[in-house]
């Protein structure tokens, strides 16, 4: 049952006496609303015809809601005001009448007794529409309560709709209308309900517009009942496809007059693609039909359009995330997942509050994860994913907190070389698109051009982020030199960070008497490599202390593989396995074995000067729990993640080891 008292409305030939009048719909919360007309549940119907009528609500007139037999069965006093009349409320009214249960009696009487004391304190005019699906079950008299309110001198009227009413039934409620000089609708189905609601709620005047024009003919619309943020949705439609109709989708917030979305339709397609808007809440879908100029005349009130359908639609928040590592790098490119709607992926620093103020950020379109360069100033940022959906609507879906460090980043370089050579240096660091190494004069710390520094040779690294090797051009003149690792952050956003940052520095020196350095590694420490297996005996079976052993029993000269003493590092080639790989200077291996014929090559690593261990292939028990990545004999893993030494030494295993030719 509902009870609607509108102040000052236009309704059955009264004329308005405010231009601002409140509205309260008291909704009868009772258990008979569950019975059913034509298959549906009364209170279905009542909820969607109340969502239809109200989506032409004024705005700027107030509306409350009033709810009795919600809360307890049998309680005849279950009374309770859940919104307060005021101005654009019709959303949240509507959002309360759907969670309402239905469970209770029907205090009929009561409620309206209590709705006239409520307005007798206002002064104002109130007229009361009220939809029963059934009659008094708290021993009360409408009609006697109708006769009592109109000599009392409350300026009263109660305009009643009979819901599936029969017979007698309606007779206390007519009498009701009839003291208080209101209407009786008899409404049999939804279409009864939402003429009665329309003629009730709806304004004289437009009523006598609406009634000048000739009869539209019928449309509908099919649409998901939710939908994610942003999201595109198709419609299914019927109806005229006069040219000029459209579809649209509109805020309910009582007046429809804003569209996020608008489509028009063609006569020979029954769909349209529509996208929902970015916020959450409740809208409405509309067929809309522009007047023609002889159907404006016929009005003659400015109005240029009708509509000629409605439905409603909720955006919800549908399997969206984002997921990005807890710790990164200065510097460094991070992969991003994401899942939900096309969107934009924006970098900030943590404190920042305002969605335009991004260091960086990309379009979210269709494939993921995605990479973003991380900053170049240590500290906590924010990942914000971010929707822009139909009228100009933005939201935040998803947020990740990241914290940037100092960035890990060795050089495998000579400490001499001779004037004016081609010398090779292999490199691990962020590897951003626009970072470089550069050859300076020692302690130089200018990043631009105009600094007024000696850059005597620099490469940028965009190339090189697989093998990691690059060609750097020593000075002519022998001296003492730096190499220098240059970060760089592209300039795009719109929030203060910093465009370039020297990360790593290390000495070179250049002399006459230096060894050759081919640009060629591998050819150059080739010869210099120390094969120690060609020293030590192999083990006679695989199985063996020395094949198996771990890292706990590796030391030098027990069970030692291969040893690197050289400066520049060493090529090892394992002829026995079939694998050759570079050490850097100071790392060792145990004997490189395989377990069969097919099975991959197993080997143990590790840093003499610190605590690094790698190992190639090993067994499951052995780097449970640890990080392993992918090398073309197998997987890497790092035993030791806390060593900065085993991440260099990692670095240079992976871009190295492959099958020996």
């Amino acid at each position: 049952m509902f009870w609607v008292r509108a102040v000052g409305l236009v309704l059955g030939g009264q004329v308005a006496q405010a231009e601002q009048a409140n509205t309260i719909i008291v909704m009868d919360g009772s258990g008979s609303m569950w019975g059913q007309i034509d298959g549906r549940p009364k209170l279905e119907i009542a909820r969607q015809t109340l969502a239809e009528v109200l989506v032409d609500f004024p705005p700027e007139r107030g509306l409350g809601l009033l709810a009795y037999g919600h809360r307890r069965k049998g309680d005849c006093s279950d009374i309770e005001l859940l919104v307060a009349p005021t101005p654009g409320t019709a959303s949240e009214l509507l959002s309360r009448a759907n969670t309402m249960r239905f469970l209770g009696k029907t205090p009929l009487t009561e409620a309206v007794r209590r709705a006239a004391l409520d307005l007798r304190s206002t002064e104002d005019a109130a007229t009361v529409i009220l939809i029963t699906d059934g009659l008094e079950t708290c021993a009360g008299d409408p009609c006697a309560l109708g006769r009592e309110l109109e000599q009392s001198g409350v300026d009263f009227t109660a305009h009643v709709v009979g819901f599936g009413l029969q017979g007698a039934e309606t007779a206390a409620l007519e009498c009701l209308a009839l003291e208080t000089g209101g209407r009786y609708f008899d409404a049999g189905d939804a279409r009864g309900l939402r003429d009665a609601l329309n003629q009730t709620l709806t304004p004289r005047e437009v009523q006598q517009a609406e009634a000048a024009l000739p009869p539209a003919q019928p449309a509908t619309l099919d649409a998901p009942e939710i939908a994610g943020r942003a999201m595109q949705i198709e419609v299914r439609w019927s109806g005229p496809a006069r040219e000029g109709d459209y579809i649209d989708i509109v805020p309910f917030d009582g007046a429809g007059t804003h569209a996020f979305d608008a489509t028009p339709v063609v006569a020979d397609s029954d769909t349209v693609m529509l996208t929902m808007p970015a916020n959450l809440g409740d809208y409405v879908l509309r067929y809309v039909q522009p007047l023609s100029e002889e159907e404006q005349a016929m009005i003659a009130d400015g109005t240029r359009e009708r509509t000629l359908a409605l439905r409603n639609i909720s955006v919800v928040d549908i399997d969206n995330f984002l997921r990005a590592p807890d710790v990164a790098g200065q510097g460094a490119m991070v992969s991003v997942d994401w899942a939900g709607p096309k969107g934009f992926l924006g970098l900030y620093h943590a404190s920042q509050t305002n969605l335009d103020a991004w260091l960086a950020g990309m379009s979210l379109v269709e494939s993921s994860p995605v990479e973003m360069q991380m900053p170049l100033d240590e500290g906590d940022y924010t990942l914000r994913y971010i929707v822009e959906g139909s009228g100009y609507s933005s939201a935040e879906l998803a947020v990740e907190n990241i914290t940037v460090t100092a960035a890990q980043i060795s050089f495998l370089a000579p400490d001499r070389v001779r004037p004016g050579v081609d010398f090779t240096l292999i490199w691990s660091g962020p590897g951003g698109p626009r970072d470089w190494i550069d050859l300076v004069d020692p302690g130089t710390d200018g990043l631009y051009s105009g600094d007024g520094y000696s850059e005597y040779s620099y490469t940028y690294l965009r190339n090189s982020t697989e093998d990691r090797a690059i060609t750097l051009t020593a000075p002519d003149v022998p001296g003492t030199y730096e190499l220098r690792y240059i970060a760089e952050f592209p300039p795009s956003g719109r929030d203060d960070t910093s465009e370039r940052a020297l990360l790593f520095r290390q000495g070179l020196t250049v002399a006459a008497d230096a060894l050759d350095w081919s640009p060629d590694i591998r050819e150059t420490v080739a010869a210099t490599a120390m094969p120690v297996a060609d020293e030590v005996a192999l083990p006679a079976s695989p199985e063996g202390d020395a094949a198996t052993s771990g890292f706990d029993d590796v030391a030098i000269g027990d069970d030692l593989g291969y040893l690197c003493e050289e400066q520049l590092g060493c090529l090892i080639e394992d002829r026995k396995t079939g694998v050759s790989f570079f050490l850097r200077p100071g790392w060792g291996t145990d004997f490189p074995y395989r377990d069969g014929p097919e099975a991959p090559v197993r080997i143990n690593f590790f840093d003499t000067a610190s605590e690094a261990r790698l190992s190639l292939n090993a067994p499951p028990e052995v780097t449970e729990g640890t990080l392993c990545l992918p090398s073309t004999m197998g997987p890497v893993c790092n035993l030791t993640p806390d060593e900065p030494a085993a991440l260099l030494g990692a670095t240079l295993l992976l871009q190295t080891i492959q099958p020996l030719n």
